[in-house]
């Protein structure tokens, strides 16, 4: 039976817990000296720790990898999801199965030799996570790991191994966290990690902290590997970058229009002089700050009712369908994002997620069989795609999705719409025209030049014809992703643009000189008009 914690022994971080002894074979196999065991021996605990890597806030999706042995480069590949995408096959693997490609499947330690671009093992990652991680009272052993019995017991904060007091050689109850000889034990071999050859070869630079390179914005990852020769600095064009520290080669990320530049780069343009990586979001110009907070502030404001005055058409073909309602007709539209989700917008999502399906063929990743389109609604990485850019906007017709679309933007260079659909017994009542006025009205109000996306060729006629898009060429197409390298593109459709109308901002003052003018219209109107 387990002991509730009380509350002194709470705060200086001592766990306790009542077990009856277990039985002799229980015993025998829990009782191992610490000195028995060797450098990279793999056992179950390990392995529950080596998968912090890959769990929510570990390794970021898309950092290069690769396997190293005695100093040599065997493999590469980059961490995506629960695995690593390698290189050999172009397909996701576990670790062990990345180890295998790399000619070592008799090693069976694949975290002690995979290493990140900046010569930090999965392993001694792992650890790092592991230190940072509170312990959890229901992971812990309940027996003593040396004597096996149960009783009052010291939890280790760095793995689930517990001990008596008298049994970890302990004066007292430790105060703050404490960890064990088998934790104390490798955390003292990480301190020579650094000087292995391995993890020289894989670009540790001595003196800098490389895990804090991880969780900062420094490391590089892979965000698009079937395009990676055109993703380098919007400044220079140059793809190189540096793994180590923070200098002039260091890379940044803008976080509205995605574009890439060396820090040393943007200091000799003029543009920022930054002395270390910025924290929170950062913008390269503030035109993208301006676009990003109008966004942010568009998510907040929630949905907007449409006048009656844009509804004219609408009105129109529900009268030709002889479809016209007799009440209220309420239509809304609203920006979304799966990042910042209510109970509300959560369901707002999934509609839009079934409309996309109920109108498109799936769009599927041919090496993990993973559907883009939730991905892409949502927000999230895969494989490699990084869809946290993009937003879902919607057009209610009395509180019921009718039409959806998927829109992303580059700063003011360009925006786009890769998915736009409409509920299929919603279909040519109008609704589809009016979400793209009301998604081209926000892009005008945001200086968006361009707005680009793909069409299938049979459709290609209405996008030209009808909203006044126009087909790519190809080597404009090419300069267009140089720039912007996230740029969707599907199979077998047409890449179209259109430029962006501006957006007229009518001042105070003319709307009271337009008003003043129109009265007096009204009252020579009046005068000129003849007596009854």
């Amino acid at each position: 039976m387990k002991l509730p914690r009380c509350a002194t022994l709470s705060e200086i971080k001592c766990r306790a817990r009542s077990q009856k002894t277990s039985n002799s074979s229980t015993i025998g196999s829990l009782n191992v000296s610490v000195h028995s065991r060797t450098q990279w021996k793999i056992t179950k605990k390990d392995q529950k720790m080596h998968w912090l890597v890959f769990e929510e806030g570990g390794l970021p999706d898309g950092t290069e990898v690769a396997y190293y042995s005695r100093g040599k480069k065997l493999l590469v590949g980059y961490k995506q999801g629960s695995g690593i995408v390698c290189s050999c096959c172009n397909s996701e693997v576990s670790p062990s199965q990345f180890e295998a490609h790399a000619g070592w499947a008799s090693r069976k330690k694949p975290y002690g030799y995979i290493y990140t671009s900046n010569g930090v093992s999965l392993h001694e990652f792992a650890m790092s996570l592991l230190r940072g991680r509170k312990s959890s009272v229901k992971d812990s052993d309940d027996l003593c790991i040396i004597c096996a019995d149960g009783g009052i017991l010291v939890l280790c904060d760095g793995c689930p191994r517990a001990f008596h007091k008298e049994c970890a050689s302990l004066s007292a109850v430790p105060r703050g966290k404490w960890y064990c000889k088998y934790c104390e034990n490798k955390f003292q071999r990480e301190k020579f990690v650094e000087h292995s050859a391995n993890a020289i070869s894989a670009g540790r630079i001595s003196g800098i902290d490389p895990i804090d390179q991880i969780s900062k914005r420094c490391m590089r990852t892979v965000k698009n590997p079937e395009e990676a020769e055109v993703i380098a600095c919007a400044l220079c064009r140059c793809y190189d970058f540096s793994k180590s520290g923070f200098g002039p080669r260091t890379v940044i990320l803008c976080d509205q229009c995605e574009k890439e530049y060396h820090v040393g780069c943007l200091k000799k343009r003029k543009i920022a002089d930054l002395k270390e990586l910025p924290k929170g979001k950062w913008f390269c110009c503030a035109d993208c700050k301006r676009i990003y907070s109008a966004l942010q502030n568009s998510l907040n404001s929630g949905e907007e009712r449409l006048s009656e005055s844009c509804l004219g058409a609408v009105r129109m073909k529900l009268k030709e369908k002889r479809m016209d309602f007799v009440g209220d007709l309420d239509v809304r539209w609203r920006l979304i994002s799966g990042k910042i989700t209510s109970r509300e917008t959560r369901v707002l999502l999934a509609e839009a997620v079934s409309i996309f399906h109920d109108c498109f063929d799936p769009i599927v990743d041919s090496a993990t069989g993973r559907d883009f389109i939730p991905s892409m609604v949502y927000g999230r990485n895969i494989r490699g795609q990084d869809f946290a850019g993009m937003y879902c906007a919607i057009l209610t017709v009395n509180s019921i999705v009718v039409s959806a679309g998927i829109l992303r933007i580059f700063g003011q260079d360009m925006a786009e719409l890769p998915l736009v659909a409409t509920r299929i017994g919603s279909q040519g009542q109008g609704y589809f025209q009016l979400l793209l006025s009301c998604i081209e009205k926000l892009l005008a109000f945001l200086n968006v030049r361009r707005f680009i996306l793909p069409s299938a060729v049979e459709a290609m006629s209405i996008w030209t014809e009808k909203f006044g898009f126009k087909e790519i060429p190809p080597d404009l197409l090419v300069s267009y992703k140089k720039t912007c390298w996230q740029l969707i593109t599907f199979k077998g459709t047409c890449m179209l643009e259109k430029m962006v109308p501006k957006c007229r901002i009518i001042r105070h003052e003319e709307t009271e000189a337009e008003a003043e003018a129109e009265t007096e219209t009204e009252t020579e109107t009046e005068s000129d008009a003849p007596d009854e």
